[in-house]
Order: C-alpha cells, then sequence, then structure tokens
C-alpha cells in the first residue's frame, strides 16, 4: 500500500498561506467533485516519488486520507509551472488498466555482448490489477535476453510484479538489437587547378573580348 502523502485544502475555505497554490480536483466512481488547493512544493516532491501509476494517500484538511492517482497534470506552456492538478480516487475492490513505465537496465552490458545497437520501440507497458498492486515503474535488466544481432525483447518476456496482469499486446516489441551502421562521410572535391597554359589561352582570350567591342565601334564611325 502506498505511504506517500498530500496535504489539500477545500477552495475557497479559509485564507491561503502566500506560498505558490495550484487549483486541483478529486473525483472519482464513488466520490463527488471537490475542488481544492495544493502546495506547489508538496506537489512537486509527491509527483516526482509516484508519478502517474502510484497511490497517493490525499488528505483533505481534517479528513480521513483517500487513495488517488494523479490523473493529470497541467503546466503552463511558457514557464512550465503546474497549473491544476486532476485527481482520480479509486475504488480499492475494482481493477483499473493504466500504462505503468519501463525502465531499461544494463543496456551498455547488451550492446556490448551482442556488438550491436539497442533500439527502444516502446517505453511503457498496458497492465491491469487491483489499486494496492499499482507500481511506479517495471524495471528490466535487458542483458538477460538480448544477447546476439537481431534479437528482440517482447511484452511477453516480461516478468511482471504480482497483481499486475498483461494488457498490451503480447507480441508488441519493446526493444531490439541492431547492426551498427557505420557512417561514411565524403571529403568535398576540390576543383583541379588549371595547367599553365591553359591558364594563359583563357587570359588572352578574355583580353580579346574585351578589345573586340572597342574595334567595332571604330568600324561603325567609319562607316
Amino acid at each position: 500500500m502506498s505511504d506517500i502523502k498530500l496535504n489539500a485544502r477545500q477552495r475557497g475555505r479559509g485564507k491561503e498561506k502566500p506560498e505558490k497554490k495550484i487549483p486541483a480536483v478529486v473525483y472519482g466512481p464513488n466520490s463527488k467533485n471537490i475542488n481544492l488547493t495544493i502546495d506547489g512544493k508538496e506537489f512537486n516532491k509527491v509527483y516526482n516519488q509516484a508519478g502517474e501509476s502510484t497511490l497517493v494517500d490525499l488528505a483533505i484538511e481534517d479528513k480521513e486520507p483517500v487513495k488517488v492517482l494523479i490523473h493529470d497534470v497541467q503546466r503552463d506552456p511558457v514557464s512550465d509551472e503546474y497549473i491544476h492538478i486532476d485527481f482520480y480516487q479509486l475504488d480499492m475492490n475494482k481493477k483499473l488498466t493504466l500504462e505503468v513505465e519501463l525502465k531499461f537496465s544494463a543496456i551498455e552490458e547488451a550492446e556490448k555482448a551482442a556488438q550491436g545497437e539497442l533500439t527502444r520501440n516502446m517505453d511503457v507497458l498496458e497492465v491491469e490489477c487491483l489499486p494496492k498492486d499499482l507500481v511506479k515503474e517495471i524495471e528490466i535488466d535487458v542483458s538477460k535476453k538480448l544477447k546476439r544481432i537481431g534479437d528482440v525483447l517482447y511484452a511477453k518476456d516480461i516478468t511482471l510484479p504480482a497483481g499486475l496482469i498483461l494488457a498490451t499486446d503480447p507480441e508488441a516489441a519493446l526493444m531490439s538489437v541492431q547492426e551498427i551502421k557505420e557512417e561514411i562521410f565524403e571529403e568535398p572535391k576540390k576543383e583541379e587547378a588549371p595547367v599553365a597554359g591553359e591558364a594563359e589561352e583563357k587570359k588572352e582570350e578574355a583580353q580579346e573580348s574585351e578589345e573586340k567591342p572597342e574595334e567595332n565601334k571604330k568600324e561603325n564611325k567609319n562607316t
């Protein structure tokens, strides 16, 4: 069960402290919508711990904490500061389906052993579980599966934590080993310098072309 706690106040009740406050709302299948305010620093700390797939004990003033997920986080596109938070209050007896982040480890070891390059195709797995079995992330040691060029790590290869059921397509490729492609850099071609004789001939031709207009002018005057 979660031991991550977050305090909240109902919006519009009492005087707010001068610290940065974030407007929020909590809702769920068995609860009414409640508008809240959250301390910015406290929320940032909790969000870094819990992400969006770990239970949080949301304590609204002096009421008993309720189990919630951080469901939606809105940020200012310019300042990147939090501007609104949605919390989803869970039915602890009902299974839910959500995405859990994948944390890949031993990537360098796998690339060295396979003498190839690892290509990542997916960063999350969709799972089904009861709220009590939720985890923030699933760690995967890729060196145990990816050992040669052409090896593929599929969703079905992942050993899930207790209580989690795979909802992603079992044949979905999470990561594979590809042959390292060497980039070939071509040096720009240098223009060949003209032979000494050719350079003189071109120079003389240029001079003749400049003199001809003058000769044509004189001939026109004489006529």
